[in-house]
């Protein structure tokens, strides 16, 4: 399981020149909730909006995120609609208050857990203020097929 928050940022190395080609900038996942790919961050003002797909990303370790050339890299034109992002754009998850469908207030989603492996969100970690945090912790829900997306909100329907 690995927590959104340890990825973005870190480097991105190709693997056959050994070049570092930019940083982990965010991490976008599809409408089932599965990691689609990577966001690239890369220096420079006019490269901008390239990604690099999950199925081309040969690992993503505790200090850089490997991939075998510089073709993995395209352009975010080319990525699917309907996809979501930690936290950049218009469909961010980070920040979104955390609902039931009975009208309690759960939190707001701070991070996101997934697995490497299957690239399923298996979780979401969420705060209810700095205070709060300290004193009781920061909870962590899992991932449901009870969970909606919305706009401002996510949303659990049912008991948990």
């Amino acid at each position: 399981m690995q927590r959104v928050r340890d990825v973005i940022g870190l480097p991105v190395i190709e693997l056959d020149r050994g070049k570092e080609v930019g940083y982990v900038h965010d991490l976008l996942f599809n409408e089932h909730k599965q990691w689609a790919g990577i966001l690239l961050g890369e220096k420079g003002f006019l490269k901008q909006g390239t990604y690099i797909p999950a199925k081309a990303v040969c690992a993503i370790g505790t200090d850089c995120v490997s991939i075998a050339d510089q073709q993995a890299i395209v352009s975010f034109s080319t990525f699917p609609p309907g996809w979501m992002s930690i936290q950049t754009g218009s469909s961010a998850i980070q920040g979104k208050a955390f609902v039931t469908a009975e009208g309690e207030h759960l939190g707001i989603v701070e991070d996101v857990y997934f697995r490497t492996g299957s690239g399923k969100i298996v979780g979401y970690e969420l705060s209810n203020g700095i205070l709060s945090d300290i004193i009781d912790g920061r909870t962590v829900v899992p991932s449901t097929e009870r969970l909606k997306m919305g706009e401002d909100t996510v949303i659990v329907s049912g008991p948990e």
